[in-house]
């Protein structure tokens, strides 16, 4: 069977397409995000699984994980497709919210920067940094802040580098 089954496309992926989807095997959301081949050009595909295998290591209350992540038509070089799965965060961007509240009160600001603040400190403190850091990219559930993509851009830009050293 299909390890995944797409509900519908969500929104503000930048150039990735983003999918809200069925895990199958738990029947459980997740997000689907499927890297287009124009941003894994020249990307090395066993430098790209090992940055990813580092950022998947990453557990933080404010971080959200990596579930999974692999290449569709591996052997179409440059028309392979990267793609990785995370929770489904129930709950809006911080560019969302501030576009419908404009600001945030001095407490729940210090409180989003504290959160945001520790995430960043541990996945530096383990050699991993985010590189795309924007509103659009965290989220709030519950009142709690976490970064969504951590690593990934990294992992891009590594394995691109690394194409490039080697190539």
């Amino acid at each position: 069977g299909e390890a995944y089954v797409l509900q519908r496309e969500l929104g503000g992926g930048g150039s990735a397409k983003v999918f809200l989807a069925t895990e199958t095997a738990l029947d459980r959301p997740v997000v689907l995000k499927v890297l287009p081949p124009s941003a894994t050009v020249g990307v090395d595909g066993e430098r790209f699984r090992r940055e990813i295998l580092i950022a998947a290591r990453l557990q933080h209350p404010h971080l959200v994980p990596l579930l999974q992540a692999g290449t569709v038509n591996e052997d179409a070089g440059d028309r392979a497709l990267r793609w990785f799965s995370m929770p489904y965060v129930d709950g809006q961007t911080l560019r969302e919210q501030l576009v419908k509240r404009s600001r945030l009160s001095v407490a729940d600001g210090t409180r989003l920067l504290r959160e945001l603040a520790t995430a960043l400190a541990y996945a530096h403190a383990r050699g991993v940094v985010h590189r795309d850091i924007k509103p659009e990219n965290v989220l709030l559930s519950d009142g709690a802040a976490m970064i969504a993509d951590f690593g990934v851009a990294k992992a891009l830009d590594d394995a691109s580098e690394g194409a490039l050293k080697t190539g």
